[in-house]
């Protein structure tokens, strides 16, 4: 009788692993047919570009406010022009 548990409760637990291993299986497939971009629309494909440009420009203006703020401060420090 224990034996027959025993196989019952393996049989269980595998089937259980072959649905969660058919899951992420399928899934990744999904993923990878959806393409680069996710599936999404040229509209929304549009859009992350735009905004991706907006943040680059953004670190770009981040970095010249940096260093317009250092030769401010270097001018100030040696007595400088105000």
């Amino acid at each position: 009788m224990m034996g027959f548990l025993t196989t019952l409760v393996l049989a269980g637990t595998a089937l259980i692993i072959v649905f969660f291993l058919g899951v992420i299986v399928l899934t990744g497939i999904r993923h990878f047919r959806s393409g680069p971009d996710g599936g999404l629309s040229p509209e929304e494909t549009d859009e992350a570009r735009m905004i991706q440009e907006i943040y680059q420009s953004l670190e770009k203006l981040d970095a010249r406010v940096d260093n317009l703020e250092s030769i401010l401060m270097r001018q100030n420090d040696e007595g400088g022009p105000k």
